[in-house]
């Protein structure tokens, strides 16, 4: 694969950053200043775009296969009593 065409941006130096961060991307978890260069990034880089298109499409045939499923009632309501218990702990001494 030819990388050249790849722009290279102070967040996201190469084609490797803009590959790891693309699920915070897809998952809107970057700052608008991110998710910005990596769509600079993709729009210059074709192997990234396509990279980005599988991911895509595979994550749209996931959520039409899984809308259906609903988690046993049992494993639910175990889930909601285990959050319910969940005790969030810190150290004052820090």
């Amino acid at each position: 694969m030819d990388w050249s065409g790849a722009t290279m941006t102070p967040e996201f130096e190469d084609c490797t950053d803009v590959l790891r961060s693309l699920y915070a991307f897809h998952d809107n978890e970057l700052t608008a200043a991110e998710a910005d260069e990596i769509r600079q990034h993709l729009m210059a880089c074709e192997p990234c775009l396509d990279h980005f298109q599988v991911e895509d499409a595979m994550r749209l045939l996931i959520r039409r296969c899984c809308a259906e499923e609903k988690a046993p009632e049992g494993l639910r309501m175990r889930m909601r009593a285990t959050y319910s218990r969940t005790v969030i702990g810190f150290d004052s001494t820090e």
